[in-house]
């Protein structure tokens, strides 16, 4: 049985070592950032907030295995699936705040899946130096509240979405010029676009910038909040 690792707060400076196999033997390229300034990219006081959850090349499970990229959905059929896991899910609070890891521009916004309670969230792709990051199961009042648009620049650290009630940000990453995300059929070949997320995460909680809930007080214009 493989062994199951969680962590929890700030991960430690060693590098770990991250599977990008699929079962089939179809790696998924890493998302990587260029950036001198990035944030992680919820704005939540859950203390899993850090929690990144990979397989490593040896096999074991870190973190929640469920919310790892490549994990088998839907969740309650993981024994018999019908797609992969193209991001990974992150802990937060329906209504925490979502922002910008660096810079970038807004691409695209769709609905994307339904709540348990109903609510349907949303899709926003933000086209980012190297990668298109999905951040995913966001309000769909998300753009429209904060004055935001199809096409907009957005800033590092600038306040972009509210999680749904999935309670989660699910994160994915594709490659340059991506304006959808792509489903991956379980046992086809991974999408053509597909990036894993993995590595940018695990960065990101060790050397990105975190925003709490009071560095962004709600009625605030968030585009000069960061520091």
């Amino acid at each position: 049985m493989r062994r199951r690792i969680f962590v929890l707060g700030m991960l430690g400076a060693c590098a770990p070592s991250v599977s990008a196999e699929a079962p089939e033997g179809h790696p998924a390229p890493f998302a990587e950032s260029r950036a001198e300034v990035r944030y992680w990219p919820t704005v939540t006081n859950d203390p899993r907030w850090a929690r990144v959850s990979y397989q490593t090349t040896g096999g074991d499970f870190v973190g929640t295995e469920l919310r790892r990229f490549n994990a088998p959905r839907p969740a309650a059929r993981a024994d018999n699936p019908t797609r992969r896991h193209v991001g990974i899910d992150l802990f937060a609070a329906a209504g925490d705040r979502v922002v910008a890891v660096e810079d970038g521009r807004i691409v695209a916004f769709y609905p994307f899946l339904r709540a348990a309670t109903g609510e349907m969230s949303y899709a926003l792709l933000v086209a980012h130096d190297g990668y298109v990051a999905n951040y995913g199961e966001v309000r769909e009042a998300s753009l429209r509240d904060r004055a935001l648009s199809l096409g907009d620049t957005v800033s590092s650290g600038q306040e972009l979405a509210e999680i749904s009630d999935t309670r989660q940000l699910h994160f994915e990453t594709y490659l340059p010029g991506t304006r959808h995300g792509q489903s991956w059929r379980h046992g086809a070949p991974r999408p053509d676009r597909v990036m894993n997320p993995t590595r940018l995460l695990l960065d990101l909680a060790r050397n990105g910038r975190r925003l709490r809930p009071h560095d962004l007080p709600r009625g605030v214009d968030s585009r000069a909040a960061a520091p």
